[in-house]
């Protein structure tokens, strides 16, 4: 092993040579906080032992708040018994999880397409529509986010792993939703049909519509909610051009937004929906689920992968299932986010520049609005004032001015009101921002 010792002047790794170690690539951003050595519930310690709130939930994932002692030892136990057996080797524990996620959804006949990454399983939800539509272009939405992966099935030899694969630039259409921070969900379902119906048309002329891909919350841009009544339009307009509606609920799904699954609350169900975050708790797994006779279009060994199925992480989701049921997971989402929405709204009051105050679940978010225009900076003084306050929150949106929060879903009372004491001190604090880069 290499010895490294830290350069003083830059805080950089060295090795005994003289040359420089390695460091993370800043592809991945830098990380927010410290670093972390251990964690439980909605807390993170570093290695002193100083905890902080985990208001990103893992990136979402740690809806069950971190180390949630079931997923650990069921995690634990499996790591005794087999961690690995490759995608096309089965095990018990892979069986067991994909029977039981079928008997959870909305599907008669259910079947269950396990991936390692949530970008896989919509790459896999892709490949499905294609496959069992004869269809190539696929209709998106403004302000989406479905993952980061690309362009390694270009380089792959084996032609018929590349017949369902990713659509030409032009076969891919993006559709206008109605913006829920500014625009009536009834008058903008009237004025949305039509603009849906459009971006159908193109991509119909662009080798037909496969699929619509849609989140039931567009998370990653700003905690932005669909309306049920668009989510029925767009499902009603999809099945009418005959292509499959892909609801992505890898963010929303199995609690997190207050429901099992969105389809709950629509009045045609979605053919695929994706799943992952909370499905794994922090374990590596995610899923495409639909009708047997839709997932089984595509043909055998067109999508694997070797960590698909992986038992450590298909044991975890099992206890993960578990807690969601018996838990009511769901439940405690929904009346955590009504408890935000009262909270924060009864905040803004106090500080107008909060703008749009929304919460789904355990999923909540307002903008930093001054002078009539979203006002980015304010939005990073109010995360670095969180910051300050060892509360960790993420910033983002459309226009960068949004603060997210997104607490774990089974946080208790005293938990619940160190939250939002310190989200209202941190608000107080980037309320004195003056535009200068101080507070």
């Amino acid at each position: 092993m290499t010895d490294l010792a830290s350069d003083a002047a830059t805080g950089s790794p060295q090795r005994a040579d003289g040359r420089p170690g390695a460091v993370e690539a800043r592809s991945t951003g830098s990380t927010l906080g410290p670093d972390f050595t251990t964690g439980r519930g909605p807390w993170l310690h570093t290695e002193d032992g100083t905890a902080w709130f985990d208001g990103t939930s893992g990136s979402g994932a740690a809806t069950l708040g971190h180390q949630h002692p079931d997923v650990t030892a069921a995690a634990i136990a499996q790591l005794n018994r087999l961690t690995h057996t490759g995608c096309k080797v089965g095990s018990d524990v892979r069986t067991g999880l994909v029977e039981r996620i079928g008997a959870l959804s909305p599907y008669r006949e259910p079947a269950v397409l396990p991936t390692a990454t949530g970008a896989e399983a919509v790459e896999s939800a892709l490949k499905v529509a294609r496959a069992a539509t004869g269809h190539q272009a696929v209709v998106t939405f403004r302000h989406g986010y479905h993952g980061k992966t690309a362009g390694a099935l270009a380089l792959t030899w084996r032609p018929e792993f590349k017949t369902y694969s990713a659509p030409q630039p032009d076969q891919v259409v993006t559709a206008e939703l109605p913006d829920p921070r500014t625009v009536d969900p009834a008058d903008g379902a009237a004025r949305f049909a039509a603009d849906l119906a459009a971006a159908l048309d193109a991509a119909d002329a662009h080798g037909g519509t496969a699929a619509v891909v849609l989140e039931p919350v567009q998370v990653t841009e700003g905690v932005l909610p669909v309306a049920t009544e668009i989510l029925d339009e767009i499902a009603r307009q999809t099945h009418a051009r005959g292509a499959l509606f892909v609801l992505d609920e890898i963010y929303t799904g199995l609690g997190r937004a207050g429901r099992l699954f969105s389809a709950e609350l629509m009045t045609e169900r979605p053919d695929l929906t994706l799943l992952g975050k909370t499905l794994g708790n922090g374990f590596p797994i995610a899923a495409v689920v639909g009708e047997r006779a839709v997932l089984d279009a595509l043909p055998p060994s067109v999508q694997t992968s070797t960590f698909s199925g992986h038992p450590l992480s298909c044991a975890a989701a099992a206890a993960v299932l578990d807690v969601v049921v018996h838990q009511d997971v769901a439940g405690r989402a929904r009346a955590l986010g009504e408890r935000l929405r009262s909270d924060l709204t009864a905040l803004a009051a106090d500080h107008p520049w909060m703008s749009a105050v929304r919460a789904v679940g355990a999923l909540a978010a307002f903008d930093c609005v001054r002078d009539g225009r979203f006002d980015p900076a304010l939005a990073k003084a109010v995360t670095g004032a969180a910051l300050r306050e060892r509360l960790l929150l993420f910033g983002g949106g459309p226009e960068g001015a949004t603060v997210k929060i997104v607490p774990p879903a089974l946080v208790d009372e005293t938990e619940y009101r160190w939250l939002t004491e310190r989200i209202g001190a941190a608000v107080a604090q980037a309320g004195r921002y003056d535009g200068s880069g101080r507070i």
